[in-house]
């Protein structure tokens, strides 16, 4: 009995062990490199009081993409909208550089620096959380991307 009690305990001691996460160190370069490349807008989330709501995105939305180039080790970000009847419209925003920290965005846009976090879930799918105003109330916003 206690030979069967000591192998047992031993097993739940190497499991609980091997679950465990190491906690990896990534630089701003590494976090840089995993946004190259397009990104597809799928979902807009916002809050209303506690509650986490998914708001209806129009058909041009589903088509807005981000899209991220490293030009002399420099960070650039573009983005994609589609406008006009289907859909078929397609217009860009100027190439910005972007700086990518731990968990921020940070860019010029037209006249206005944006600094906006983001969220990363997997490899291909990250959020950018920002404030703008919902049925007349400014509200926490998540609009998620997915890699093309």
């Amino acid at each position: 009995m206690k030979k069967l009690l000591s192998i047992l305990f031993f097993s739940l001691l190497m499991i609980s062990c091997q679950s465990q996460k190491i906690a990896i160190n990534t630089t701003d370069e590494n976090k840089a490199k995993f946004f190259l490349g397009s990104w597809k807008f799928v979902q807009k989330n916002y809050k209303e009081g506690n509650e986490t709501k998914i708001y209806p995105l129009h058909e041009c939305m589903k088509k807005y993409e981000l899209v991220f180039k490293n030009e002399n080790q420099k960070t650039l970000m573009t983005k994609i909208f589609a406008t006009g009847k289907d859909c078929k419209i397609k217009s860009q925003s100027d190439t910005v550089l972007v700086s990518i920290s731990e968990s921020n965005f940070s860019y010029a846009e037209y006249d206005l620096k944006k600094n906006e976090q983001y969220k990363i879930y997997s490899q291909d799918k990250f959020s950018v959380i920002y404030n703008d105003i919902i049925n007349g109330k400014v509200t926490e916003i998540e609009d998620v991307y997915q890699r093309k």
